[in-house]
């Protein structure tokens, strides 16, 4: 199973040393996020380990979001790699958009019009359901 926006958004934070993550914390306790969006408050964030803050920025910003915000502090951080990383490994980008994430050596893949789509598993080379004769039925 492949890692979800929250993992990386945890494995990101969690990289962060103890006098970056005090930086992180004040730096996302004064983002200003979009309209409809609150800042996460300062009680809520000061004792916050990687796992409460990973929490907090998903429970305020959902994970879209929160991957945004975070790289965005990063950055201000002057933490572009990490920011990078993150943007990377979820396929964000600032602002938003959506980046075609780097495929792995596990995810095979078939192209339709465009687009990655997960290969099913009757359509990968040397993968045979219990019952298949390999004979076509024609249904009409």
């Amino acid at each position: 199973m492949g890692k979800t926006l929250r993992d990386h958004l945890f494995d990101t934070i969690r990289e962060l040393g103890e006098s970056d993550l005090k930086a992180f914390k004040d730096k996302l306790n004064n983002f200003q996020p979009r309209p409809g969006y609150n800042r996460i408050k300062w009680g809520e964030l000061e004792k916050a380990d990687a796992v409460e803050i990973t929490r907090l920025l998903v429970s305020y910003y959902k994970e879209d979001y929160a991957v945004e915000v975070a790289g965005k502090v990063l950055e201000d951080m002057d933490k572009k790699n990490l920011a990078h990383n993150l943007f990377q490994a979820t396929g964000k980008a600032p602002g938003g958009t959506q980046q075609t994430p780097e495929p792995t050596s596990s995810t095979r893949t078939r192209v339709t019009a465009g687009v990655a789509a997960p290969m099913p598993r009757e359509h990968r080379p040397g993968s045979a359901r219990a019952g298949d004769s390999g004979d076509e039925i024609d249904l009409r």
